[in-house]
């Protein structure tokens, strides 16, 4: 027995301290990244091994299993404690009676609680791959989406999410770890649209953009087939995806942004940012100051190991056929063309943050406090700008916790339900009132 609770001590104490660590260095946060979201998400296993091993150590009188339980289970409480804490956001966006414009039986199917220990697997949802969505006239390049349609025995909200994946403009796509997440959301009547933009480098943030405008026309145009009111459609996207959001839902039908093919209005109602940039000037300051020191090929030591992650990462589907690993430091340069002091422009003009005003439709910016890409200031600047300008924001900042927390498992996360809560109620706000 002793035995035993020295081991769940340990973990419960090892989980612990990954819920806690922040290193100032960018390589170490890189090599932190993972196992603090791991740590993050299983907190409530670590929080009941710490009790358990700390109550074994006890009854044999093994002091260091329990000091060790005890405090490894005290931290990841404490952790689920403030990830989950109630906040004022809503309230001060829509008004103290704000959940009364929610439909009960759509309340029904929403989470009861900011975090149980024990949550619903949600009903399986019919979803079709690969619609295709526009064709760039330019190029040729053809877009596709996969969509998540509501239940016949679920009434439609309206509401149309356009999703937008994570992964830096330069990795991943669709399909990525959000399953889970939208049959929740499609149970609740909402229609999802689990949008494949081009990447970098075939594209540049301006195509990325007018790719992003291209599936609002097209859902607008296509409305009524899916039972979509045409002013019900709400941007959502994590990182990279998110910027783009941002973007496109603060500059509806500018001339600047808008693809020549595109005649249709690409105004939305709504918008969802999963820690995404709002200041690309910033964000590069941030990788120059935090990243300049990570490996690049002139290393030959560092060249095989990228060339290993490179072809691995390109038969999964990760990484385009034509991309390549590409630190913080050249991930806008390569976007934009060249570094903030010589394209100033373009990086002011891609930032969020510049296109505040009151024509903003309402946001809900979600942000780990501990977040290795450094989004958390400028996420702050963002939500007080809106709301300086008089545009509806709602700030969920989720204490000691990291980028990517919502596609890390286990379901049971309590930042990824705590995140999901406010999202469902943001989008229900959107869709019945």
């Amino acid at each position: 027995m002793t035995k035993l609770s020295r081991i769940l001590s340990a973990f419960s104490a090892f989980m612990a301290f990954f819920t806690l660590v922040r290193t100032r260095f960018g390589l170490l946060r890189v090599v932190f990244w993972i196992p603090k979201a791991l740590a993050c998400g299983l907190s409530p296993l670590a929080a009941l091994s710490g009790f358990l091993g700390a109550a074994l150590g006890f009854v044999n009188r093994d002091w260091t299993s329990t000091i060790l339980g005890l405090l490894g289970a005290s931290v990841t409480a404490r952790y689920i404690i403030k990830v989950t804490g109630s906040h004022l956001g809503f309230e001060r966006a829509f008004g103290s009676n704000w959940e009364a414009s929610i439909p009960p039986q759509v309340r029904q199917r929403m989470l009861s609680r900011r975090w149980t220990l024990l949550p619903k697997d949600p009903p399986k949802v019919s979803w079709i791959q690969d619609v295709h969505i526009a064709t760039d006239p330019e190029d040729g390049d053809q877009l596709f989406a996969d969509m998540w349609i509501p239940h016949e025995d679920v009434d439609p909200s309206g509401l149309a999410v356009i999703y937008l994946h994570g992964s830096g403009w330069h990795y991943g796509g669709k399909d990525m770890r959000t399953r889970r997440f939208f049959r929740h959301l499609t149970n609740q009547g909402h229609l999802i649209i689990d949008y494949a933009y081009r990447l970098a480098p075939r594209a540049d943030l301006y195509q990325m953009l007018s790719d992003v405008k291209r599936v609002i026309s097209w859902i607008k145009s296509n409305a009524i087939s899916y039972g979509v009111a045409e002013n019900k459609i709400v941007l959502m996207g994590a990182s990279a995806g998110a910027q783009l959001a941002l973007l496109a839902a603060y500059t509806p039908n500018d001339p600047r942004f808008q693809p020549l093919d595109i005649q249709e209005d690409t105004s939305v109602c709504g918008v969802v940012s999963y820690y995404g940039p709002t200041d690309l000037i910033e964000l590069h300051r941030y990788f120059v100051s935090k990243f300049r020191r990570i490996p690049v090929r002139k290393s030959f030591l560092a060249r095989r190991p990228i060339t290993w992650w490179e072809q691995r990462a390109r038969r999964t589907g990760f990484l385009p056929a034509d991309g390549r690993f590409v630190t913080p430091t050249e991930i806008l340069p390569s976007l934009l063309g060249d570094l903030p002091e010589r394209a100033f422009d373009y990086y002011y003009q891609y930032s969020p943050i510049n296109h505040v005003g009151d024509h903003c439709p309402p946001t809900l910016l979600i942000q780990g406090l501990h977040d290795f890409a450094g989004m958390v200031n400028q996420v702050r600047a963002l939500h007080e700008a809106l709301f300086e300008s008089g545009a509806k924001s709602i700030l969920l900042e989720l204490h000691n916790t990291e980028h990517g927390f919502d596609i890390t498992p286990p379901s049971w996360s309590p930042a990824t339900q705590a995140a999901t809560y406010d999202t469902e109620r943001f989008l229900a706000l959107l869709a019945f009132t």
